[in-house]
């Protein structure tokens, strides 16, 4: 019983899917359409407003199986036309209404629809026009509105049937295919004028009749004014086709005798059919048994040309009888001598034939021993070519490498000299001096270090959210969209704040030099001093640090004492380990409140024991913990820092969702994704690659 149940609930969500509302009355209004297309005459198969994912297999063979002439899948889910069967089975569908679905793409495969005369396709995801539709000659109204349609298939031009061309509200369509005037019998064209470039806006906006013209002078042929419209209001499909209600105004008896006419016809058809069948099937057993009677007559012919035939071997075969008897009535002797004389004439034409199978085969061998002399010839031939060749390029490669060589020293020196150049335009140049000194100025700074870190661990973590997210979504696990939504927002005004007051901070540092400037007196080689001046009371260990160490960040950040990070800055370019820091070293170090101090000692005591915990499991055979620290505990990296020849490494590689090549460094506000790199991001996008939600502004990431 349970088995049966999870069999009809797999069947459910194959057909209207995992968040169908309400299956069950979807799945019993899905079963009454089903049998009133088998029990009804009507030309009509509705099955709309379903909540269908997929279409019941079988379906097609239904249509062509009961002839019906209309098939109504509008207002449903539907994605494919594949699982209902093949197209080639509704051969005699007039009207299809695949509108209100999830139709990106239509199979090539509906060239099979030849009698189709009405196509509807608005409020779908079509971005393009299968080939085949070229093949439907009799199709006379073709809606394709409320889609994503790029350009029209030139494929259109083959319709001569067509009347009406609906292509309203396509955003990306800007273009019509010149090949469409030659759809001679085109009435309508209902599009958005003012977006179109080909043909012009102001042309497009004039009607159908100017846009015709337009396109056959662009075609070079001459505008024919199309045969009025025969087409009837009666034949456009009700978007609200209910089959309910044109049974309700008819009596059962008047169903029943329409059922018993049908019958009456259906019946009269088969015997007529039987009879031409009947018919058929004696006049092929006429032309059979002509036939046979053919062929028998051959046959015999044949017999009788067989028996002469056996008739004269029989005869022949007499006479060698006869002349045998008669040989055998002989004497022996002449038998005997007979016999000598045949046995001399055999050895004597045995050796004939040896001597020439000798001279034959002699003659063979001296051609094979001319051919293998020549062979030999010419290989030596070409060895002594070759030879010659090698020594040859050997030549010209010792002579290309020379000239090389000195290609190269001179290029070699033309550098050197550029360089020398360079450096003394450097010396001289107070501007890229000041440069120079300024960027320095910012790198030793340890606001500005500590900005750029805090920067740094932010995009990191949305870098981070990005990547989980679209692991997520490629593995189809559902997830709480809005707190991510939140924290992603929520790191983008951190980030914008941290953005600001670094730019706050290096025009300060500019405003600095700008005073020390003015206020000194500046010799020629000022900034050349300031420089050297920078480099040695900047900390040596400095110029080594890579990044903070995102595990250290991670826990300031959760005991909420990321502000404090500046007051570590000495401790962190410093080589001691960070096990030494005590509560009177923060407060010298300006960190006054006490609440602070004991967030940062604890957040340096947690900092501590994931490593200690980490080297531990890098160690498993140690089986006792000794009470004092050994040695690979003193060795143990505590710094709060990565330096360059950390391998551990806690970068994000997130790739871009566009080119799937180089690393994502945007973020997009306000959605907060980190998806895309920065060629990628200046190809004019509107909407985020991950959520298409409009991008207002982008900010460029800082991952250490």
């Amino acid at each position: 019983m349970g088995s049966t149940v999870s069999v009809q609930q797999r069947n459910m969500m194959f057909l209207f899917g995992k968040n169908a509302h309400n299956p069950q009355e979807a799945r019993a209004r899905l079963e009454r359409k089903l049998y009133l297309a088998r029990e009804s005459p009507e030309p009509d198969f509705d099955l709309s407003d379903c909540c269908l994912r997929r279409l019941p297999s079988g379906i097609f063979s239904i249509c062509k199986v009961f002839r019906k002439d209309n098939l109504y899948l509008h207002n449903n889910r539907l994605q494919s036309l594949e699982e209902g069967g093949q197209l080639s089975d509704l051969l005699l569908i007039k009207v299809l209404n695949l509108s209100c679905n999830q139709f990106f793409r239509l199979p090539n495969s509906i060239r099979y629809l030849a009698s189709l005369t009405e196509l509807y396709l608005q409020h779908n995801f079509l971005e393009s026009i299968p080939d085949g539709i070229k093949f439907l000659e009799c199709l006379q109204v073709l809606d394709l509105s409320n889609n994503k349609l790029k350009h029209l298939n030139p494929g259109l031009c083959n319709l001569k049937c067509l009347r009406q061309l609906k292509i309203s509200d396509n955003k990306h369509l800007t273009k019509l295919c010149p090949e469409l005037c030659l759809a001679t019998n085109l009435l309508s064209i209902e599009l958005n004028g003012d977006n179109f470039t080909f043909p012009p806006s102001y042309i497009a906006t004039q009607g159908t009749i100017e846009i015709m013209k337009y396109l056959c002078s662009e075609m070079n042929i001459e505008y024919v004014a199309p045969l009025p419209s025969d087409i009837s209001p009666s034949q456009v499909p009700n978007m609200n086709h209910n089959p309910f209600e044109k049974q309700l105004g008819i009596t059962w008896e008047e169903q029943e005798a329409a059922m018993i006419e049908q019958e009456n016809k259906i019946h009269k058809a088969n015997l007529q059919q039987r009879e031409k069948f009947l018919s058929k099937i004696i006049q092929e057993q006429q032309d059979l048994d002509s036939e046979i009677a053919k062929v028998q007559e051959v046959r015999e012919v044949e017999r009788q040309k067989l028996m002469k035939a056996i008739q004269m071997e029989e005869e022949e075969i007499e006479c060698l009888v006869k002349n045998f008897i008669q040989i055998d009535r002989l004497q022996p002797e002449v038998v005997q001598q007979q016999l000598a004389y045949e046995q001399a004439e055999h050895d004597r034409l045995l050796e004939i034939t040896r001597q020439n199978y000798d001279n034959v085969r002699r003659a063979d061998i001296l051609k094979a021993m001319e051919e293998l002399i020549e062979k030999d010839s010419s290989i030596q031939m070409y060895k002594k070519y070759y030879k010659d060749d090698l020594n040859n390029i050997k030549e010209n490669m010792l002579i290309q490498e020379t000239e090389g060589a000195m290609k190269l020293s001179e290029l070699l020196n033309a550098k050197d000299e550029s360089r020398t150049t360079l450096v003394q335009t450097l010396l001289e140049d107070q501007d890229i001096q000041k440069a120079i000194v300024s960027s320095l100025l910012e790198k030793v700074d340890a606001k500005s270090w500590s900005l750029n870190q805090e920067i740094s661990l932010i995009s990191t973590n949305l870098a981070r959210l990005s990547v989980i997210e679209q692991e997520k979504k490629n593995m189809q696990i559902a997830f709480n969209y809005n707190e991510l939504l939140q924290q992603r927002i929520h790191l983008v005004e951190l980030l914008d704040n941290l953005l600001d007051q670094r730019n706050i901070r290096r025009k300060q540092l500019i405003d600095t030099l700008k005073e020390v400037e003015t206020e000194g007196v500046r010799s020629s080689d000022f900034w050349l001093k300031s420089y050297q001046k920078l480099l040695d009371s900047a900390p040596k260990s400095l110029f080594n640090v890579r990044k903070l160490d995102p595990v250290f960040a991670n826990y300031l950040l959760q005991e909420g004492v990321i502000h404090c990070l500046p007051f570590l800055v000495k401790y962190l370019f410093s080589s001691e380990s960070l096990l030494n820091i005590t509560n009177e070293n923060l407060r010298e170090s300006g960190v006054t409140l006490s609440s602070d101090r004991e967030s940062i000692l604890r957040a340096l005591q947690l900092y501590v024991q994931s490593k200690s915990q980490n080297y531990n499991i890098a160690e498993p055979n140690s089986s006792t913990q000794p009470s004092a620290p050994s040695k690979s505990d003193q060795e143990l990296n505590c710094s709060g820092v990565l330096n360059i020849n950390d391998k551990e490494s806690s970068i994000v590689d997130g790739e871009c969702v566009v080119c799937m090549d180089a690393k994502s460094e945007i973020v997009f506000v306000p959605c907060g994704h980190m998806c895309c790199c920065q060629p990628c991001s200046q190809n004019q996008l509107e909407n985020c690659p991950m959520c298409r939600m409009d991008i207002e502004r982008t900010i460029k990431a800082i991952v250490a």
